[in-house]
């Protein structure tokens, strides 16, 4: 194991299991825990606008831990009897939620006018199929992992309000309770649109809704007279990390460009390590007034000191900070991706290079740095289109 021993540092200790290297409770317990993987059913099971009793009930069905005549029965209870659907049978929690006539029919009238086949499944895969259905937008999935709780839930009140209530079994009630359960649902969480108060209506509207796109025009702007801006990038696939990097001039002239394997290690520490790379060509060619221009934003801010890096990136920080002092000016902003395509391309080249390579003219570096480079140069935007959480009605 390789020590890196830093003068004038006093020693300190460092914490592993936390990126900022400071001990606490909550990293030790995990150590010590034991933890299950987590499963779809049980993330699905728990949602941020489905009231939790709803979820509960669920839970507890999949456990089967609901007082039903079959299990009240191995505690030599004899419970009544009692009759939920039109075809009577035994009161288990799978006739009630599932098998029986009068829930297969309400789960019937649910799943067609989504898509969702309708032959029969044991409970737990039943509501794994509609967790599992293609959707099309936020508004669809939250339908989709919603509806099978909403059923379970208002099945479960039919079958109470027969049993203890003294009420007569009702579709027509199940149906319309689900459906308005769905509705304000679906009202808390996307508030903006028309929901109809009709089963149909609402599949048919949410399939056709979709997500509000953004799209930001982004350019490379080229550095003030006199400044020379140097792109960086790190890449780190599979634990091998890469850089590079281009410095241009005010015109958008490539001074030099660079690829360079860096051996195994993090993405940060790629990305720090790419701009020290970077960095020390600049000073080996006496440039004094450097913008360093990276894509990620932690970079920068560690740079600055506006926040902790991680202590296993700490040297290289250190490092990094300690190349930039020696400019005479010396600055670093943030870019978007978009705008950083030749130092991106030039890092994953690195990746198919055993030792690091750095080109002084644009007939050298890789064919497609090359025409980013060029792109860059006459001032070309590249489009950025993120797809936004908000959904919108359709026209």
């Amino acid at each position: 194991m390789q020590i890196q021993l830093q003068q004038g540092h006093a020693d300190q200790a460092v914490w592993k299991l936390n990126t900022n290297g400071n001990f606490s409770i909550s990293s030790a317990w995990n150590i010590i825990r034991e933890t299950r993987s987590k499963t779809k059913i049980n993330t699905n099971t728990w949602q941020k606008f489905i009231p939790f009793k709803c979820s509960f009930l669920l839970w507890r069905a999949f456990r089967s831990k609901l007082p039903t005549n079959e299990k009240l029965s191995r505690f030599g209870i004899e419970p009544s009897n009692y009759y939920c659907c039109y075809s009577p049978g035994s009161d288990t929690i799978e006739h009630t939620f599932n098998t029986g006539e009068f829930a297969k029919k309400v789960w019937k009238y649910f799943a067609i006018s989504l898509g969702i086949a309708t032959e029969y499944l044991p409970l737990r895969n039943m509501v794994m199929r509609w967790w599992s259905a293609t959707y099309n937008n936020e508004a669809h999935k939250l339908i989709l992992q919603s509806t099978p709780i909403f059923i379970c839930w208002n099945l479960w009140k039919n079958r109470c309000a027969i049993k203890f209530g003294g009420k007569k079994t009702s579709m027509a009630r199940v149906k319309y309770k689900v459906i308005l359960d769905t509705f304000k649902l679906l009202k808390t969480a996307f508030p903006y649109i028309s929901w109809p108060m009709e089963w149909n209506g609402i599949c048919n509207l949410i399939e056709k809704c979709s997500h509000d796109i953004k799209v930001t025009a982004v350019q490379w702007i080229k550095p003030p007279f006199k400044w020379v801006k140097l792109n960086t990038d790190g890449s780190a696939i599979l634990g091998n990390k890469g850089a590079g990097g281009v410095l241009r001039t005010c015109t958008g002239e490539m001074i030099f460009a660079f690829s360079a394997p860096l051996g195994e290690g993090t993405n940060i520490q790629a990305e720090i390590e790419a701009a020290i790379f970077g960095l020390t060509w600049c000073a080996q060619l006496n440039y004094n007034n450097v913008i360093l221009e990276v894509d990620s934003q932690l970079i920068i801010d560690y740079i600055l000191n506006n926040n902790t890096a991680p202590w296993s990136a700490v040297v290289q920080l250190q490092q990094l900070q300690q190349i930039a002092s020696h400019f005479t000016n010396f600055k670093c902003n943030h870019t978007l991706r978009e705008a950083n395509y030749v130092a991106d391309s030039l890092a994953k080249y690195s990746h198919q290079i055993t030792s690091p390579q750095v080109h002084f003219s644009i007939q050298q570096i890789p064919r497609l740095a090359a025409t980013y480079l060029n792109q860059d140069i006459i001032g070309m935007a590249s489009f950025r289109r993120r797809k936004l959480k908000r959904i919108k009605e359709p026209p």
